[in-house]
């Protein structure tokens, strides 16, 4: 059991940063009766989160995919590898590609380079929905959802694949593929859902192993 966090109560989000944190923020607040000083709780805190880390080892080894993911969405800046980082990114247009090849639609090369680019833009903007909110706005008396990847960013990034494709960096060259980008949006858009479609049921599945992973663990201990 969590020595002092109670760490089997907490969601996958909050367990991993808390765990890759450095044990810095006051998770125990409040609790201390009982002869624990702040000493003591710093070390049962990094039991507890050598525990979480020690969840995410053996996701790896089932789905290194989730692992990487759970680690790039929730984990403190700079903790996770840049090579897992392309590693789930790499797994995440396979699946991506897959899943549409499954439908009989199969990817070009030269598309498949142009959403390899998004892909950092999207799961960092999911990431940060997941962590802190999505974003909601009253229009026409909807709500409507407003992502943390605008539409102009993910156009932006197109447009500098292009230029450095092309190795054309002027600036009526950009602004012809910008307009292009503009005009044919809808079927960007497709391919940019079906990679947050994929994300999202990472996350799920992941939460789902985590919990059942740290329950294994605990009542080992």
């Amino acid at each position: 059991m969590g020595l002092i966090t109670n760490i089997e109560n907490w969601g996958m989000p909050a367990a991993i940063g808390m765990a890759t944190e450095g044990i810095k923020a006051k998770y125990n607040h409040g609790v201390g009766g009982g002869g624990f000083g702040a000493a003591d709780m710093e070390i049962a805190s990094k039991i507890d989160g050598a525990k979480v880390l020690a969840v995410i080892d053996e996701i790896e080894k089932l789905s290194p995919h989730l692992a990487d993911w759970s680690l790039f969405a929730y984990s403190s800046p700079y903790w996770n590898a840049q090579e897992n980082r392309q590693r789930l990114f790499s797994h995440l247009l396979h699946d991506w590609a897959m899943n549409l090849a499954g439908h009989g639609v199969f990817i070009q090369e030269r598309t498949f380079k142009r959403v390899e680019t998004l892909v950092p833009l999207i799961a960092g903007g999911l990431a940060l929905e997941q962590t802190s909110g999505a974003n909601v706005s009253y229009h026409n008396s909807e709500l409507q959802y407003q992502p943390v990847t605008t539409r102009s960013a993910l156009i932006a990034a197109l447009v500098e694949f292009d230029c450095k494709e092309k190795d054309n960096f002027s600036e009526s060259f950009w602004k012809k593929r910008q307009r292009y980008y503009q005009n044919h949006w809808s079927a960007w858009q497709q391919h940019v859902e079906s990679i947050r479609a994929q994300l999202i049921s990472y996350d799920q599945l992941a939460r789902t192993l985590f919990k059942k992973v740290l329950e294994n663990k605990s009542g080992a201990y």
